[in-house]
């Protein structure tokens, strides 16, 4: 069950990743040959961050080295939202990284999306960011007999994110070297307990080949001139679905160990109102209200009076137990084939002791067609301790609309 739910869930990544990538659905094929396109290669080498005791308690220096080769295509610079969104690129790669701990850790392959742009320029050479979301796989996961120590990582797939600044630096027609720093981060959203995760830092060298990167004409300069923005409010309606595992005290329990082998279903429903003062960004209020199973749980191995069997016993609390209602601030930043969004929530109804009323939420959002979107993210307390990865769909009901010419210029406001 936990491998098909996983399957279901890189699934959504990748169709996700077809609305992140609209660009190469709504051009024709005549036009996408013009775009410029590129080929690149990345290593990087560096520490495992010491964010656990699996990692800390590493023989040797945490250590790591990864390779990436990556394709992707450029903006043209001939419309308005090139310029105002930083020269955006977006494509997709593969990942491998080694480690140090070979044995406890494996050695994962990813692959994944990734969209950057400009940042600014210091000195001569431009200043440059690239945002990674994939799925991994091939780790060597938690098991309470063969890899008893490994709290960092419970299952053989998890989830990549990674986030690069780096310099460029051309160095003729076609080639071109960046050089930067990486962050990159594994883990499963407690699908899958333990659930430390991994962390990475490190410098980076990537080489990259540009082909057909011949300049597309600027016919007229009011294309790079933004059409005027009228203020307005957007209202979201999103549904979510997910599992979750969660870790159990187990004294006086008759339990062997305290990561439970049960998903406990979620599902939760919210509402935002949203201020969109510009096409960048949104900002507002937003009521979450979540129906998560694992709520007031109580589990205990018993023994059957017929058989002599033990046996796990697993008893829901109560029904109404079982719902939280939060108010939070959401933030929005829009992008032109994804939206990043994040958010700050307190439960003011809430009965699960195994989390915190504080929570934090932060994903990302690509509409699917019209008014329709999908959005992958992950909820978790303290800022560190996860509670689950969801995804959802949703609906965003606008306010006063763009004019048409407006509507037809920046697609993810339509």
């Amino acid at each position: 069950m936990y491998n098909n739910k996983l399957l279901i869930l890189l699934l959504f990544i990748l169709i996700g990743g077809v609305s992140v990538a609209q660009g190469l659905l709504r051009d024709s094929i005549s036009d996408q040959k013009r775009k410029p396109q590129f080929l690149a290669v990345n290593t990087m080498g560096g520490l495992i961050l010491k964010t656990n005791e699996y990692i800390k308690e590493g023989s040797r220096i945490p250590a790591y080295n990864s390779f990436s080769l990556k394709y992707g295509i450029r903006s043209t610079g001939d419309e308005w939202e090139d310029v105002a969104y930083g020269m955006p690129y977006y494509g997709v790669g593969f990942y491998v990284a080694k480690f140090y701990n070979k044995k406890g850790l494996g050695v994962p392959l990813s692959f994944y999306l990734f969209q950057g742009g400009d940042l600014g320029q210091i000195g001569s050479l431009p200043l440059k960011y690239e945002l990674n979301l994939g799925m991994s796989f091939n780790w060597t996961p938690y098991d309470a007999f063969d890899n008893p120590k490994n709290v960092a990582v419970g299952g053989q797939t998890n989830v990549h994110v990674g986030a690069n600044v780096y310099l460029k630096k051309k160095l003729n027609e076609v080639w071109d070297l960046n050089f930067g720093l990486g962050l990159t981060h594994f883990s499963n959203g407690a699908k899958r307990l333990p659930n430390k995760g991994v962390n990475l830092f490190a410098p980076f060298v990537e080489l990259v080949y540009n082909f057909n990167d011949k300049p597309v004409g600027i016919t007229s300069k009011e294309k790079l001139t933004p059409p005027v923005f009228e203020k307005r409010m957007d209202y979201d309606i999103v549904f979510t679905t997910t599992s979750r595992h969660i870790k159990i005290d187990t004294l006086e329990t008759g339990l062997p160990s305290r990561y439970l082998d049960r998903d406990f279903k979620v599902f939760g429903l919210s509402y935002a109102t949203l201020f969109v003062p510009n096409y960048k960004y949104k900002w507002g209020p937003s009521v979450e209200l979540v129906y998560d199973e694992s709520s007031e749980v109580k589990v205990w191995r018993e023994q059957h009076p017929d058989d002599g069997m033990f046996y796990d016993r697993v008893k829901l609390g109560s029904w109404h137990n079982r719902f939280s209602l939060g108010l939070s601030i959401k933030g929005e930043m829009s992008l032109p084939y994804v939206s990043f969004f994040a958010q700050l929530g307190y439960n003011i109804l809430h009965t699960n002791d195994y989390d915190y009323r504080f929570y934090q939420i932060i994903g990302a959002k690509a509409y699917l067609k019209d008014n329709l979107f999908g959005t992958f993210g992950i909820r978790a307390n303290r800022f560190s301790k996860a509670q689950y990865l969801y995804w959802s769909i949703g609906y965003t009901i606008k306010g006063k609309r763009l004019k048409k010419k407006e509507i037809y210029l920046y697609q993810p406001f339509p």
